[in-house]
């Protein structure tokens, strides 16, 4: 079964909008790690939405700085398999989309990865993973801000989950990651 990961960037206030985050190099340099330690990717409908805006062009773009150029790479690599009961557009390299109803198509692909699984954002997917223990480890970038809008992380659940920290690392933007194991 796959050790997967969620990785996640959270305001003071708990909000995770997609802009309400400080992008240096640190956090891009987070981010290429953890996407080439994986062996897939796992993003809900919604995320991979905002990703295909940015991303697959990137890798083409000489405007861009080199951790950026190197991270959207990476993502292009990577299997990327996009949770959504609606058709999404498969056009970029190597995405695969799992549908539902349900988990049992996620939880079986789960099941034959060995290695590391990545969840970038996805709040909701991400909230119907723990609640069925499919999250082994929660990586939170806290933002040195207090957003004003967007999804609140993690409010899917109805239940506590318990965590044991791993390790923290502060980061030049005054982010800090906090990193935790699922119990």
């Amino acid at each position: 079964m796959a050790h997967v990961i969620h990785s996640i960037n959270v305001t003071a206030g708990g909000l995770c909008h997609h802009l309400d985050s400080v992008v240096d190099d640190a956090h891009h340099q987070y981010a290429l790690n953890l996407t080439q330690s994986a062996d897939a990717l796992l993003l809900g409908k919604n995320t991979f939405n905002l990703f295909m805006e940015f991303w697959p062009n990137a890798i083409h773009n000489p405007d861009l700085p080199d951790n950026t150029v190197a991270l959207a790479q990476a993502f292009d690599r990577i299997p990327k398999l996009i949770v959504s009961r609606k058709a999404i557009n498969l056009n970029w390299s190597n995405t695969y989309q799992i549908s539902g109803p349900g988990l049992t198509q996620l939880r079986n692909r789960l099941e034959k990865i060995t290695g590391t699984v990545v969840i970038f954002g996805s709040p909701s997917l991400a909230s119907c993973l723990l609640k069925e223990g499919l999250i082994n480890e929660i990586q939170i970038l806290a933002q040195p801000l207090i957003g004003a809008k967007g999804p609140r992380a993690f409010s899917g659940l109805k239940e506590q989950v318990k965590l044991e920290l791993l390790d923290t690392s502060p980061m030049p933007s005054g982010s800090i990651l906090l990193q935790y194991q699922v119990l």
